[in-house]
């Protein structure tokens, strides 16, 4: 895949419902972002309302009808599922109670059915992916917390292969795992129980590389290299997302936070910098026109809060151009 591919941009991270609920700044923000330079596709939250919006799904759905033709879709279960996880420590795809799991299943189920919704909306199947995640953790700010494991992960999979995905194709979106001794922050499997996960499933689901959470796992900047490495040799490589974080804190957030630090310099603290970034390009290239050849790539960057408009639309158009800078 050549570094001229678009992004899947994640403008949602960056929009003002994460605020309070202002429709014409929220139309503002993401008809411009639509349309930036570079940009093939936006990813969207799937939230516990079953929306695909935080505040209105049916004024998300009029308004992606006048967005630009051409543009792709991700579905993120994560707001999802980090609620779910908040009434309950044993939901998730991985978990070793029957109740748990089902839920989890019912969940991604209902995703698949927002998805179809939105391609209806659209009139083409406009959605790509869908994200989906290892929960429940098995540790959770240093107390057990739900139990997680390989072979339920995989019999969720099985079950959701019969799930009508209507074109989007379900990939495990890898965050940081437990380690002893560190505070996660989401606290899920690890990708190596993922990819052992997703192969004896045998449903093709695909695996996606979160840049930021991986770095938060590892504590440094060359952990998604690790992690990216890993998916490319298993073949099950479906997008990378490139997403930032910080060793101390920033205006986006806390030190080691899953918070979308945008990339060095717009963020000078960024541990995603421009040659982290040609890491991982350098990676995607090196196998032009393999298994691994159709892997998409996703930039994820948020905004201070009270930010306006034209200051978050900057942000992503600044962040944008770092990372094509940087051949990704």
């Amino acid at each position: 895949m050549s570094g001229s591919a678009g992004l899947i941009l994640s403008s949602y991270a960056a929009a003002p419902a994460l605020d309070g609920w202002n429709p014409e700044a929220e139309a503002a923000l993401l008809h411009a972002a639509a349309r930036l330079p570079g940009v093939s596709g936006l990813e969207i939250p799937f939230y516990p309302t079953g929306q695909l919006h935080k505040y209105d799904g049916d004024w998300f759905l009029e308004q992606v009808r006048h967005l630009p033709d051409h543009l792709a879709f991700v579905v993120t279960t994560i707001p999802d599922t980090m609620s779910r996880l908040d009434g309950s420590a044993d939901f998730g795809l991985a978990s070793l109670t029957a109740a748990g799991r089902q839920a989890a299943v019912a969940r991604a189920a209902a995703a698949a059915g927002a998805v179809r919704t939105l391609n209806a909306a659209l009139g083409r199947q406009a959605v790509l992916a869908v994200h989906l995640y290892s929960a429940p953790r098995p540790v959770s700010h240093g107390v057990p917390a739900g139990s997680a494991g390989t072979g339920p992960l995989a019999a969720s999979l099985e079950q959701l292969a019969a799930v009508g995905w209507d074109g989007a194709r379900p990939v495990l979106e890898h965050c940081d795992a437990a380690k002893p001794g560190q505070t996660p922050v989401k606290g899920f499997i690890t990708l190596e129980e993922e990819l052992e996960a997703v192969t004896t499933s045998g449903t093709g689901t695909g695996v996606a590389v979160n840049w930021g959470r991986s770095a938060i796992e590892g504590r440094n900047g060359s952990a998604a290299d690790r992690h990216i490495g890993e998916c490319l040799d298993s073949e099950l490589l479906a997008g990378v997302v490139l997403s930032g974080c910080a060793p101390v804190a920033t205006r986006f957030g806390e030190a080691w936070d899953d918070c979308h630090v945008p990339p060095a310099p717009v963020e000078p603290a960024s541990l995603l910098t421009p040659a982290a970034i040609r890491s991982v390009s350098a990676a995607l290239e090196s196998t032009p026109g393999g298994p691994n050849s159709e892997v998409y790539r996703g930039l994820k960057v948020s905004a201070p809060r009270g930010s306006s408009v034209a200051r978050r639309v900057g942000l992503l158009s600044d962040s944008i151009d770092v990372v094509r800078a940087a051949g990704f």
